[in-house]
């Protein structure tokens, strides 16, 4: 005999206004730019720009030889 199990009911989650905020105020004190927020129905999407390459330390040169 199988066994058939009922599926689990789906939940509808949205995100709340003080989630959003949260984390666009996490993102800012991390020091990243947003390029964007899409909202689609229930969902968030927060996209961030890339961090540039060029912002490190000018006086680093990398290992020192021994």
């Amino acid at each position: 005999m199988t066994r058939h199990e009922q599926p689990s009911p789906s939940k509808r989650v949205r995100a709340s206004e003080t989630a959003i905020r949260a984390a666009l105020k996490a993102i800012q004190d991390a020091g990243l730019p947003v390029e964007k927020v899409c909202v689609s129905g229930g969902q968030i999407e927060i996209h961030c720009l890339p961090v540039e390459a060029g912002s490190t330390a000018e006086k680093d040169e990398g290992l020192k030889d021994w």
